[in-house]
């Protein structure tokens, strides 16, 4: 049943076009905006870690400065937001409280309005109640740009060490103060995987020996052996404590996006317009005279019954246009009489033929005869309806045939083996 409504709505969705779908406009701004904020992210990222390098000879980095920008200003970020969430966020029902997450947020708002004029307004006004919906994107988008920042500090490092000579190295104007300081942030970071790999942490010696100090004004550069191992312990510090949390943070953005959908019950006024718009049927009454018309061929002489328009108009749903008699002059009337039925079969390609017989007054050889010499002039394939009278009602109406004389017509009609011959009983209830 999911599936099938989803096929069904995504046919409703492509017969709408996107032009009254506010929705596919927040999802094209949302897409839009997403793929902005992750390469300005990503670049930004990377033009980071890159500019450190300008701070001395072009090919030294700081670390701590790296440091901060890559893990510093990230968790800073996310402590805000949090805060945000358990104060303001709490009560408004929103973790939107980072100026980023606002920046964010008011450039898809513009994005939509700007896409749909003023029908957005009056969208984006009567979905207020489901707003935390269009929160929890933008929210899931903040933290991929998040975390495409990440990748971009990492490949920026990554490809400054692989393609260029670099060094590594910290400074400060207290050491006696900030040199303890600088091990024991070493010794913090390194935590989750100095048991495993300790020869990924800098030891004290490492770390006091990549001190850069100034001499006439010019920087004292580390020895490259002493540098080069902060490059490892910098590649896990980024990797656990920046790159892990934004993966965890998207996770966890898309476990409550799935959940919020699937809470959500999607009554609004707007929705239910909607609903009723997708579900309603249109129903056009056309009142017109009957579809098919017909030639009536009297068999045997009949007089035509004062209700055989009737009945053919109720029971056979035909129109009678022409009527002839057969059986009732010389043979140059019967041959008319052929004649005229044959040239309405042939200008008339839906018209049927109406062969009006009573049923206590079958004659084999002749009807033989009659059907035989129709399907020489008209063709196998046109229908032909045998109405089958019986004795005439008080005031000479229609009246039904026995059910002896229509198991006689039966058998009869079966032995003919024409599939295009139809016998009807008239019936009075149905003509009525």
């Amino acid at each position: 049943m999911s599936r099938a409504l989803w096929q069904w709505l995504e046919r409703k969705r492509k017969e709408a076009g996107d032009a009254q779908l506010p929705g596919r406009a927040f999802s094209g701004a949302l897409t839009l905006v997403g793929l902005a904020a992750l390469g300005l992210s990503f670049t930004a990222g990377a033009g980071i870690v890159l500019s450190l390098l300008n701070q001395y000879d072009g090919r030294t980095f700081h670390v701590l400065g790296l440091i901060a920008l890559t893990i510093g200003v990230q968790w800073i970020l996310l402590l805000l937001s949090g805060l945000g969430f358990l104060t303001w966020g709490w009560f408004r029902r929103q973790g939107a409280v980072s100026g980023a997450q606002r920046l964010l947020s008011a450039s898809l708002n513009q994005l939509v309005r700007r896409s749909l004029g003023e029908d957005a307004a009056n969208w984006w006004r009567e979905t207020s109640r489901s707003r935390r919906l269009f929160g929890l994107p933008i929210l899931a988008l903040s933290q991929w740009a998040g975390l495409t920042f990440t990748l971009g500090s990492l490949a920026a490092l990554v490809g400054a060490v692989s393609l260029l000579s670099v060094r590594f190295g910290w400074e400060t104007t207290t050491v006696e103060t900030m040199a303890p300081a600088v091990e024991e942030g070493v010794r913090v970071l390194s935590a989750p995987w100095s048991w495993v790999r300790p020869d990924w942490v800098p030891s004290a010696e490492v770390i006091r020996g990549t001190l850069i100090t100034w001499e006439d004004r010019k920087p004292r550069m580390p020895p490259a052996a002493l540098s080069s191992q902060w490059y490892p312990f910098l590649v896990a510090s980024v990797g656990v404590w920046a790159l892990a949390p934004r993966l965890l943070l998207v996770v966890l953005m898309s476990v409550l996006r799935h959940r919020a959908l699937q809470r959500y019950s999607f009554q609004e006024r707007v929705h239910r317009e909607w609903w009723r718009h997708l579900t309603e049927l249109e129903v056009h009454a056309v009142v017109s005279g009957p579809a098919d018309g017909a030639c009536v061929i009297l068999l045997g002489g009949l007089e035509e019954p004062q209700d055989l328009r009737r009945a053919c108009l109720q029971q056979l749903r035909l129109n009678l246009e022409e009527r002839v008699v057969l059986g009732a002059g010389s043979l140059e009337d019967d041959d008319r009489a052929f004649r005229t039925a044959e040239d309405y079969a042939a200008r008339s390609k839906d018209g049927r033929l109406v062969l009006v017989a009573e049923g206590w007054a079958l004659v084999p050889k002749e009807f033989q005869e009659v059907h035989a010499r129709l399907r020489q002039s008209i063709g196998p394939s046109t229908p032909v309806d045998v109405l089958l009278i019986g004795l005439p009602g008080p005031g000479g109406a229609l009246g039904a045939p026995s059910a002896e004389e229509i198991t006689m017509w039966e058998r009869f009609a079966g032995e003919l083996g024409d599939p295009n011959l139809y016998l009807q009983p008239f019936q009075p209830i149905l003509a009525h």
